[in-house]
């Protein structure tokens, strides 16, 4: 995708991947109809992703007032329509109302408000998380987490390629699909190691408690193009 014709640019910095394996069965309520579960080798996967974003401007202004650096944390399955796989989310926290009100309203995506504290310290990152929107399940996350090892780009056929090279998300509306591009570089992975001390957030998404079965993965910086939603059927 050439660089035209996005209206919002962000940068994404300190990013965690955590992901888990489930069954496509598992994940399959939580998706509206009109969406398939990706997968891979059979398994479909849920992530917890935490970041800080920064340098965030709508095209042709300057960076948005009081909300260009925030920290976010989403929690995300993977998906396809008509054969064009991407992103769908369950949920986003952030620590800014006004950057929660614009996602919600302009881009009907599920951001919560949230309290966060975050704290980077060298390469390792901590953070902390307390969902405070009103009317919605309380989720709460305290993790720690830091990169292992030196960058590389996945390969296509990867498992790690399949996580993370995404470039569109999905979300549906009164039976209506929308797709929003997304461009940026191969993400720079390299391996990570963490620690949770505290996780509500992924309560419903079956996150086993065993780190063995987690899959990390950790990117120090990607500069995000954001293009408009736009119907792409039912």
């Amino acid at each position: 995708m050439e660089k035209k014709g996005w209206i919002m640019k962000q940068t994404w910095n300190k990013l965690l991947f955590l992901h888990w394996a489930v069954t496509p069965e598992f994940i399959k309520p939580f998706l509206p109809s009109q969406l398939e579960v990706d997968t891979f080798d059979g398994k479909a996967w849920i992530a917890i992703v935490p970041f800080e974003m920064d340098h965030i401007r709508f095209r042709g202004l300057p960076s948005v007032p009081h909300a260009s650096r925030l920290w976010e944390l989403n929690v995300r399955t993977y998906v396809t329509y008509k054969g064009k796989p991407g992103v769908y989310f369950f949920s986003l926290d952030a620590n800014h109302p006004l950057a929660v009100s614009v996602a919600r309203n302009i881009f009907n995506l599920p951001y919560y408000r949230a309290t966060m504290k975050g704290h980077v310290h060298g390469e390792e990152i901590s953070l902390s998380s307390t969902r405070t929107h009103r009317n919605v399940r309380h989720a709460a996350l305290t993790i720690r987490y830091k990169p292992i090892g030196p960058p590389q780009a996945s390969q296509r056929g990867e498992l790690a390629y399949f996580l993370t090279e995404r470039y569109c998300l999905y979300i549906v509306k009164k039976g209506k699909v929308y797709r929003g591009d997304i461009f940026h570089d191969h993400w720079p992975l390299q391996k990570a190691e963490c620690e949770i001390y505290q996780d509500t957030l992924s309560t419903p998404y079956g996150r086993p408690a065993n780190s063995d079965e987690w899959t990390l993965h950790y990117a120090d910086k990607v500069q995000t193009y954001i293009y408009p939603f736009r119907y792409v059927g039912r």
